[in-house]
């Protein structure tokens, strides 16, 4: 009995730990920019009853490289957090979210700033 106890417990510790059960939760995925090379995206789900948690991440024949990660609440989602602008090889993206610059560069080589301003 003692056995089946273990191993039931094992499974419902593995399964509570398993990344694809906070999938229920999502949102909405966003492409911000798109190339030929490579597709910027965010991706957003619901964390809490008014949380919610906000991946950027740099789409490419290779794969997928998170880019950056914060949560907002419900009164962020809904006034528009961010502002997205393009020009050549760079992404700008405008939020309050964050309290310095910060620049990334992914793989193939485009710039993203995130600011303040």
């Amino acid at each position: 009995m003692k056995k089946h106890f273990y191993f039931l417990s094992l499974c419902a510790l593995f399964l509570q730990n398993c990344s694809f059960l906070e999938q229920s939760d999502f949102r909405e995925t966003k492409i911000i920019s798109s190339d030929l090379n490579e597709k910027i995206i965010y991706k957003y789900y619901q964390t809490g009853i008014h949380d919610y948690k906000v991946d950027f991440y740099s789409v490419d024949q290779l794969g997928s490289t998170k880019l950056f990660e914060h949560d907002i609440n419900d009164a962020l989602l809904s006034s528009n957090t961010y502002h997205i602008s393009e020009s050549n090889d760079e992404l700008i993206i405008r939020t309050k979210l964050f309290p310095e610059i910060r620049k990334l560069v992914t793989r193939n080589g485009k710039s993203i700033i995130l600011t303040n301003r």
